[in-house]
């Protein structure tokens, strides 16, 4: 009887109580778990900021080596220039200088009244304003009137712009030199062509230049009624010249 009697609540404790353990393992591996998870996304949000500030700090560092060789490239361009215009300077003699500086003081030329016209005679004018702008560019290396009436395709008046800057470049320059136009004719255009024509005579002395980089003095011969044959166009208000021909005699 007094077996039959014992209560079973022993047995069951000892099972809620190995329960219990199995769970709070668990739960402190849990916790552990979710600690190294926290301490690993810390070191590596800390890493990612490491990396990101280092190549921060790698960009600045690049930035200011680039802009420190520009900055030297620079001085030495500017430094070589310098040197340049100074030998330049030293191997003319007074004489030539003189000749320079009176070529360099040369006024820019003036526009003829009516040259902007949609006439004949504006075409004509504008021929005489592009001769006269031909000459002033060699002797100062100013083509910036050149530039303004002279097309794109125009290739006469991209070799006299590209010459004279690299005469003047190079520290040269021509004198000025006498030239006459005569026999000015404009052409209606013709039926079917974009540009309308001008021919004129064109004479002029010796031209003397100085290519300069102690390279000697060269003279063209004088010409003659030389015959010249323009392709212009009357466009946003002014005569544009789209082509030059020396005409074969």
């Amino acid at each position: 009887m007094s077996a039959s009697l014992r209560s079973p609540a022993p047995g069951s404790a000892r099972q809620s109580a190995t329960g219990r353990g199995r769970y709070g393992s668990r739960l402190k591996r849990r916790r552990v778990a979710a600690g190294l998870a926290a301490v690993c996304a810390l070191a590596l949000g800390v890493a990612a900021c490491s990396l990101k500030d280092a190549k921060a700090v790698a960009s600045a560092s690049a930035s200011s080596s680039a802009s420190a060789a520009v900055a030297r490239a620079e001085k030495g361009i500017a430094d070589a220039n310098a040197s340049a215009t100074a030998s330049r300077e030293a191997a003319l003699t007074p004489d030539l200088k003189a000749k320079r500086d009176t070529a360099l003081a040369e006024p820019a030329p003036v526009k003829p009244l009516h040259m902007d016209e949609e006439t004949a005679e504006g075409a004509a004018a504008s021929v005489y304003y592009f001769l006269d702008l031909y000459r002033y560019a060699y002797m100062t290396g100013n083509t910036t009137e050149l530039e303004a009436m002279s097309e794109n395709g125009c290739k006469f008046c991209r070799s006299t712009i590209d010459n004279a800057t690299n005469l003047h470049n190079a520290g040269g320059w021509n004198d000025k030199w006498e030239q006459e136009v005569t026999n000015v004719r404009y052409y209606e255009k013709l039926e079917g062509y974009d540009y309308n024509r001008v021919e004129a005579s064109v004479s002029h002395q010796m031209i003397t230049s100085h290519p300069g980089g102690g390279v000697d003095t060269e003279t063209s011969s004088p010409t003659k009624n030389e015959l010249l044959d323009f392709a212009v166009r009357h466009t946003n208000g002014r005569w544009m010249i789209g082509g030059v021909r020396v005409e074969q005699q």
